[in-house]
């Protein structure tokens, strides 16, 4: 699992926006080579330090 912190400037949350934002952020990853089979977990922050996303694509392995 990768884990990814964004910290932003931006003073609330993404809205429908941020559908947009983390496609970017993993095709710019893939592009650069960085896997993300097993899934990642991607947190965004505000300028304050306050969690506004927390999106979690990690696989759970059944037994």
């Amino acid at each position: 699992m990768l884990g990814l912190t964004l910290w932003t400037n931006r003073q609330s949350g993404y809205g429908a926006g941020f559908d947009d934002l983390f496609k970017t952020l993993t095709s710019f990853l893939t592009s650069q080579g960085v896997s993300l089979a097993r899934g990642y977990v991607l947190n965004v922050y505000g300028p304050d330090g306050t969690g506004s996303h927390h999106y979690d694509t990690t696989t759970e392995t059944l037994s």
